[in-house]
């Protein structure tokens, strides 16, 4: 007698990805600076691939934390883990700077299973917000030259809890219940070419925790030829998080990083705040074909859109401001096919590149920020594949694993106003592992 998948190592790896989760700094861009941070892409890997359009999307193999009325689809216990890589290039003009930079770690891990064929839940580890970046620029004070650098870095993660029903045929309900928490820093330094006078330091740092809900909802419809119909829409209200801040000021001497400091210019304080997340609402629609030779009658093809409102305006920082956020759109396009399934011709193809999943999308959004009364625009095409592995024919034993790969090309920002354009490439790999757990049987 014996049961599938393995789930021992589920405590102890958990713990082990959160710490690995908050010792990252993963993010290079002086955007991040705007807000709580640069906002994740909660798509994962496999729906990365297809421009993270995944709201309508009736998915049973895969973790769809962007609607959580889709986890009650989920017909194995799945697990998944996922990683970026990100290159990206900054141009500014006047004065002109060109920089390159890059980062990369873990992203998400999450684990779901089926409770009841009505009932489905997940729960999981993944950021929220990223903040990473350093501005300099010199002045004359005289005939001294003095440099200011402001740098923040830090960021924010969630845990969350899933739950989604179907209340009806073809109906799902679902809410995500999320603990956010982190820490982001930001520091401003003084630096003088003259040892005459001291350089000086402000630091401020904000330790972030609390509660935070996103709802959603999933209706399926079966259309004639194994077509199929999906429609889905989330809605996340505006929450408030309780923040401690705390402020450090001090002269030194030395250089930021390796300063000595001499006296504090001013006290050092704590105070109890909030900050507010805003409320956002999404909509998509899904439209594709599912085959029977596939497992639990999977899509061979599918075309999925979705559209996203942010309603940036509503943030407050624990000192009341906005910085700079504004109401954001995002529109999102794309799909997959696979080609044994999808051409008549390639019905009896044996090769191995006809059974993999090829994935590709489009997305144009008016991100949360403004600068210097400019819109910051983002938009970019998308790639992926999903490769099948390890796919079990043991009578009693159900196993659909499969590697995730996704390619996000993009450009973000404008040179106008004298702002910054970032161009840029991120790849995303994931692994999710599909198994039937309590499954018992027998060798003959």
């Amino acid at each position: 007698m014996q049961k599938g998948f393995r789930g021992i190592f589920f405590v102890p790896f958990f713990i082990l990805i959160i710490s690995q989760l908050q010792a990252q700094i993963t993010s290079v861009s002086p955007y991040s600076k705007i807000g709580v941070g640069d906002l994740y892409n909660n798509a994962y890997s496999a729906a990365q691939g297809y421009a993270g359009a995944n709201l309508g999307f009736f998915d049973n193999t895969n973790i769809n934390f962007l609607n959580p009325a889709s986890y009650s689809a989920l017909d194995l216990t799945t697990f998944e883990i996922g990683f970026q890589g990100s290159s990206i290039q900054q141009k500014q003009l006047n004065p002109d700077y060109l920089e390159k930079n890059g980062s990369a770690g873990l992203r998400y891990f999450a684990f779901g299973v089926p409770v009841k064929d009505w009932w489905g839940a997940a729960i999981g580890l993944q950021p929220y917000s990223f903040k990473g970046y350093s501005i300099s620029s010199t002045t004359q004070v005289v005939d001294q030259t003095v440099s200011r650098q402001t740098s923040g870095n830090g960021g924010l993660n969630q845990f969350f809890l899933g739950n989604s029903f179907e209340v009806a045929k073809g109906l799902s309900l679902g809410v995500n219940s999320s603990f956010v928490f982190g820490r982001v820093e930001e520091s401003q330094y003084v630096i003088w070419d003259n040892s005459k006078f001291y350089n000086s330091k402000v630091q401020e740092r904000a330790n972030i925790r609390g509660a935070y809900f996103s709802f959603g909802g999933q209706y399926v419809h079966d259309l004639k030829d194994d077509r199929e119909l999906g429609l889905g829409f989330t809605y996340s209200n505006s929450m408030n998080l309780n923040s401690t801040v705390g402020n450090y000021s001090y002269t030194f001497i030395g250089q930021p990083g390796f300063e000595s400091p001499i006296d504090s210019t001013a006290t050092s304080n704590s105070i109890d705040s909030e900050i507010t997340l805003p409320s956002e609402f999404g909509f998509g629609i899904s439209y594709g074909k599912r085959k029977k030779s596939l497992y639990n009658g999977n899509h061979a093809w599918v075309i999925n859109a979705d559209f996203h409102l942010y309603n940036g305006s509503e943030f407050k920082n624990f000192d009341g401001s906005n910085t700079n956020m504004v109401d954001g759109y995002k529109a999102e396009l794309g799909g997959y096919f696979i080609p044994v399934e999808t051409f008549d011709r390639l019905k009896k193809s044996r090769s191995f590149g006809s059974s993999i999943q090829y994935r590709f999308g489009g997305f144009f959004e008016k991100t949360p920020y403004n600068v210097n009364n400019s819109d910051i625009m983002n938009y970019g095409m998308t790639f992926g594949m999903g490769i099948p592995v390890r796919r079990s024919n043991v009578p009693g034993v159900v196993r659909v694993n499969t590697i995730n790969t996704g390619l996000v090309i993009g450009r973000r920002g404008t040179t106008n106003n004298g702002l910054i354009q970032e161009t840029y490439l991120n790849f995303y790999l994931g692994l999710t592992l599909n198994d039937k757990w309590f499954i018992k049987y027998k060798y003959r």
